[in-house]
């Protein structure tokens, strides 16, 4: 196997790990890993996005984002409602409870980070870090957008 393939590979595998060991931790606060992500990729956008925007953030479709907006609804962490310049855009706002979880959520993503990244030096992070951004460029339209890494959330 070549290098490029086994590295395809282990970030597959990376991402499985990360998103299986972020549902534990998060499920100590009643949160799945999409809805930590939502608030927290919400807080980042000043409180108040449209739901769409979300969804691209996530990397999801509506629909999926749309299931954990519900839940983060009904469990008062968001209110939505519709934006009042385009009734067919929903406005998502998070709430008290949610900007309460933020705190919890941040927590969280550092004993997760710990526990994922186990010894790795913040050198040897950091070289990994430009390696990926070099990856990622925008001149290269077959990886995405450069700044997917940054905005992911948890």
């Amino acid at each position: 196997m070549d290098h490029h393939t086994a590295l395809f590979d282990l970030l597959g595998d990376l991402a499985r790990r990360r998103y299986q060991l972020a549902e534990r931790y998060f499920s100590k606060i009643g949160l799945n890993h999409t809805e930590a992500r939502l608030l927290t990729l919400l807080s980042q956008e000043g409180g108040t996005a449209t739901q769409d925007r979300l969804s691209g953030l996530l990397f999801v479709d509506r629909s999926n984002a749309g299931r954990a907006l519900k839940r983060l609804e009904r469990d008062r962490y968001v209110i939505r409602k519709k934006d009042d310049s385009d009734k067919r855009t929903n406005l998502v706002e998070i709430d008290a409870r949610g900007r309460d979880a933020i705190g919890e959520i941040s927590k969280l993503k550092t004993e997760i980070v710990k526990n994922f990244l186990g010894n790795l030096s913040n050198q040897n992070a950091a070289t990994i870090v430009n390696m990926l951004e070099k990856a990622t460029r925008d001149d290269n339209p077959e990886a995405g957008s450069k700044t997917w890494h940054r905005y992911g959330g948890c």
